[in-house]
């Protein structure tokens, strides 16, 4: 799992540490300067694969809280692009941008998947 925001380094640390995700909860946390361009530009989500060594676009999820996270995963083709209620957009918001899926919160995220038949 990857983080990506628009936030600078130094400010995403900062929040990291506040909700206790700065150790080992993500492989990887992609900031707004590690990219030449932020959303709804493709590139946050680009250095993510590459952080994380994920090679194929279609197993990818996208979840975010405004209009400018789901254009970034349009614009770069992920399978799941979910739009989650519990933060800045309201659904009105981020129903007129193409997505898979509009959640009330990001925690019924994993829902969508069951993870009783690993293989």
């Amino acid at each position: 799992m990857a983080l990506n925001t628009g936030f600078d380094r130094e400010l995403t640390q900062l929040i990291l540490q506040l909700v206790k995700w700065d150790k080992d909860f993500v492989q990887a946390v992609v900031c707004g300067d590690d990219a030449a361009q932020g959303r709804p530009a493709p590139y946050l989500i680009f250095h993510a694969l590459e952080a994380t060594g994920v090679m194929s676009i279609s197993k990818v999820a996208n979840a975010g809280d405004t209009a400018l996270d789901l254009q970034a995963g349009r614009n770069v083709g992920v399978r799941w692009n979910i739009g989650v209620l519990s933060g800045a957009h309201r659904q009105e918001q981020l129903e007129k941008v193409q997505h898979t899926h509009l959640l009330p919160s990001v925690a019924a995220v994993p829902t969508l998947w069951d993870y009783s038949h690993k293989g």
